[in-house]
């Protein structure tokens, strides 16, 4: 069965609204907060978001010194490309999002494949962005694109974030609830996150100034930075 003609427009809506009101180009790196269930390691989570070496991770997760044991109910950061994208049943609506393949199992629902990506997509936001109805997904080898929206910033609103988080709101988080976690302005992440501000789920987008960022690399007191900007 095809999405009905209603909800289409609400989901593009509720993806433009964060990630942005369409877009004309996107930008080479943003980051995603994955949350590591029980029967999940880095190596997989790699796996999901197509990264070949899962160590290549290492840079964006300095509070964990041994990537090999990170405890269950941790946050990772996961970094990939976040590209100008249309929906496949109407191609001048863009967004921005990474996009990964996923390979269908047997009996696999977007239900099912949402789940393993720890709230950073929706079984329905699959069904938009993939030419297959969610009631018929062939199961014989078929790839599903599997889409995470993501931001590339807003110079209207300031010019000195370029790096974006995209992060999935846990437990009946609020905004400001994740402005208090991130030590960060919450009126700028207002600003950021049209819409979202009595919000207790979906995607919401925290800026990461990237200078401070790649001082984690080379500082010897990780934990510090770590602390300011919420990694």
């Amino acid at each position: 069965m095809a999405l009905p003609a209603l909800l289409l427009p609400l989901l593009l809506a509720a993806a433009a609204s964060a990630a942005g009101d369409g877009c004309r180009s996107g930008c080479d790196l943003a980051l995603a907060s994955f949350l590591i269930a029980r029967n999940q390691n880095l190596t997989y989570i790699a796996e999901l978001f197509a990264i070949r070496d899962y160590r290549s991770l290492g840079p964006y997760n300095p509070q964990y010194p041994n990537l090999d044991f990170i405890p269950a109910d941790a946050t990772v950061n996961v970094s990939f490309p976040c590209g100008c994208r249309s929906l496949p049943r109407e191609p001048a609506a863009t967004y921005l999002a990474g996009s990964f393949p996923y390979l269908v199992r047997s009996g696999e629902t977007y239900d099912s494949i949402a789940a393993h990506f720890s709230n950073l997509t929706t079984a329905a936001w699959l069904a938009a962005t993939n030419t297959y109805p969610a009631t018929n997904i062939p199961d014989t080898g078929v790839t599903v694109n599997v889409t995470v929206n993501c931001s590339c910033g807003d110079p209207g609103v300031s010019k000195d974030y370029g790096l974006f988080l995209t992060y999935p709101l846990r437990d009946g988080q609020t905004l400001a609830a994740v402005a208090a976690n991130y030590s960060f302005s919450a009126d700028l992440l207002r600003k950021y996150n049209p819409g979202m501000d009595t919000n207790t789920s979906g995607l919401v987008f925290v800026p990461v100034k990237g200078q401070h960022f790649y001082l984690l690399l080379c500082d010897p007191n990780c934990g510090q930075f770590s602390s300011i900007l919420g990694f």
